[in-house]
């Protein structure tokens, strides 16, 4: 018989249209629902609303600049709020789109960086449904349009509660914008949807694809087979980070505006990392020129390799005084050496500024230039050198669509040989429906090619547009493997449901 499944949502999100509404009534209901949510009366809850016309200032006061008087604006029924979310000041007005996220943060165990990042997300793929579009910039939250800005985010977060939120110009009158320097960010000139299409959108479709976009970010799915749910196993449930050296480590990365995999790829280790003063380091930006259906980094076109990262690296590794450091980045196929020199650099600087720094170094396959890459990056050894394989042959077409499998063995052959006595290491997710004999033949494979080091994770679902989960593979499972593994040769194996290739990498330092 056919198995039976479909999906629900455990505490649905509500999702409240506001229509065309002044401000300060908003605020109000704000205020209200914040209170109501901290005291568990009510769910999570959006508004969505268009703002009749209105400045804002934020907190931060030095990003609060009029450039015409109050009783000028107020004459033209412009009123001017000051409230106290991040940021400095903006502007709303009808034929934008304002959302205002009313979230217990630690229900949905997000950190306010994670929030922000979702929220930017939110807007990316609602302005893309709209033929626009658009991207981060490092240390501006909000969205751009190349130089031009087109959404603003202002949150507040107190005691997990979230409110304030985001505002994206779909098709109003820009000129509010003339009347403050908006964000505190000088000459700055603001977009909207219509300004980049020439279309008008109907605003009812905006609401409504922002709405299901909302659902899908900040409710998770539960799946039911034959009326039976379908929930994550209890070992693979993990508490929330608390504030201590977790909080230190998120403010030292930000603060140097470095890229983790840690927060790119999502990654279930992060508050256990982070809370041990370590993080993945990730380099050549947080756009990858692949489309990994596993892996929820950004795909794009990525930018030129920021010269100045080698040295905001050496200054990561100083202010949280580590002792071992893993490097990995995205694909770079628009580079000639794949990122190579770059990897080098990094590593040649960390270095020169922390000599006792032992690194290990996790690859992308440097498809067509391999053997240029292997060059160069000898002249930053010693290092461990971690290429992944990530999961079985015959699942790469589905999981791994841009790589090959034969091409990162020949990869970490590669490495062996020219490197000689340095540790290889890899790694493979389970659950994404290989078969044992399949994983027991990628060991073997392994092994052929010199490989070292092994570490076999459970693959968990990282953003909505990733592969599904087909298995949960239980602990024991992972003993097994690691028994296994020892016994064909590797000398240094993690296994275990969150193991990833940069888990505990410290535990045995570069030789």
């Amino acid at each position: 018989m056919q198995t039976l499944e479909r999906k629900i949502r455990c505490e649905p999100l509500q999702i409240r249209d506001c229509g065309l509404e002044g401000f300060r009534e908003t605020l109000e209901a704000q205020h209200k629902l914040v209170e109501q949510r901290r005291q568990n009366e009510i769910g999570d809850m959006v508004l969505i609303v268009e703002h009749q016309p209105v400045i804002t200032l934020g907190a931060r006061q030095n990003a609060n600049k009029l450039l015409v008087e109050r009783d000028k604006l107020a004459a033209k029924g412009i009123d001017v709020v000051d409230i106290r979310r991040g940021g400095g000041a903006t502007a709303h007005n009808p034929g934008q789109i304002v959302f205002y996220p009313i979230l217990n943060l630690q229900e949905l165990h997000l950190d306010i960086n994670e929030y922000i990042r979702t929220l930017e997300q939110i807007g990316i793929e609602l302005l893309e449904q709209f033929g626009v579009k658009s991207e981060r910039r490092k240390d501006f939250p909000g969205l751009w349009v190349e130089e031009r800005k087109i959404a603003s985010i202002g949150v507040r977060v107190s005691r997990q509660i979230t409110h304030h939120g985001m505002a994206i110009n779909i098709q109003n009158d820009l000129s509010i914008f003339e009347a403050i320097v908006p964000c505190g960010l000088e000459n700055i000139k603001m977009t909207s949807v219509f300004n980049e299409t020439g279309k008008k959108c109907s605003m009812q479709e905006v609401k409504d694809n922002l709405s299901q976009l909302l659902k899908s970010h900040f409710k998770s799915e539960i799946i039911i087979h034959n009326s039976k749910i379908k929930r994550l196993p209890d070992w693979l449930r993990r508490p929330m980070p608390t504030a201590g050296e977790y909080s230190k480590t998120s403010d030292i990365v930000g603060s140097l505006g470095l890229e983790t995999i840690c927060m790119n790829a999502n990654c279930p280790n992060r508050g256990q990392c982070w809370a041990r003063g370590t993080a993945t380091v990730l380099i050549l930006g947080n756009i990858c020129t692949r489309g990994c259906k596993f892996c929820s980094v950004a795909k794009g076109k990525p930018k030129p390799a920021d010269t100045t990262e080698p040295g905001r690296i050496a200054e990561l590794a100083k202010k949280l005084k580590l002792q071992y450091l893993v490097i990995t980045s995205v694909n770079r196929d628009d580079l000639s050496d794949g990122g190579a020199a770059h990897f080098r650099d990094c590593i040649s600087e960390v270095r020169r500024q922390c000599p006792s720094v032992k690194f290990e170094i996790l690859t992308p396959d440097f498809s067509d230039c391999k053997t240029e890459a292997i060059d160069i990056l000898a002249e930053a050894m010693p290092f461990v050198f971690a290429h992944n394989v990530e999961t079985v042959p015959s699942l790469y077409k589905k999981v791994r669509a841009g790589g090959d499998y034969k091409r990162s063995l020949n990869l970490l052959k590669i490495a062996k040989d020219k490197y000689g006595g340095l540790p290889t290491k890899s790694s493979i997710m389970l659950g994404l429906g290989e078969t044992d004999e399949e994983v027991e033949q990628v060991l073997k494979d392994l092994r052929a090619v010199g490989c070292d080091r092994l570490t076999i994770g459970q693959y968990l679902k990282p953003s909505k547009g990733s592969l599904e989960v087909l298995k949960y593979v239980t602990p024991e499972k992972f003993d097994w493997w690691k028994q296994r593994a020892t016994d064909l040769g590797f000398d240094w194996v993690i296994s275990a449901p969150f193991a990833r290739s940069s888990y505990f990498a410290e535990m045995k330092a570069a030789k």
